[in-house]
């Protein structure tokens, strides 16, 4: 159980790079044909799926870590 939340926990953080990544390239102009700061483009839903995807993986690996090292102190 502490593996799979460790990995939930890993992707959620690679998740949440690339966030960073997005404004990044955003500022810098990479890649203009993602539209990067328009809504309805590509680099917008790219910025907002990883967002939630990466908080949600990083909340669900903390709740079975925690779950995992209750249960096995009982």
């Amino acid at each position: 159980m502490i593996v799979v939340s460790r990995l939930l926990q890993l992707f959620g953080l690679a998740c949440l790079v690339m966030v960073v990544l997005t404004h990044i390239a955003e500022k810098l102009h990479v890649f203009p044909s993602m539209g990067w700061g328009l809504p309805d483009s590509r680099g917008h839903y790219l910025d907002l799926v990883s967002a939630i995807l990466g908080c949600a993986l990083l909340l669900i690996g903390l709740v079975l870590r925690v779950a995992a090292q209750k249960g096995g102190r009982s």
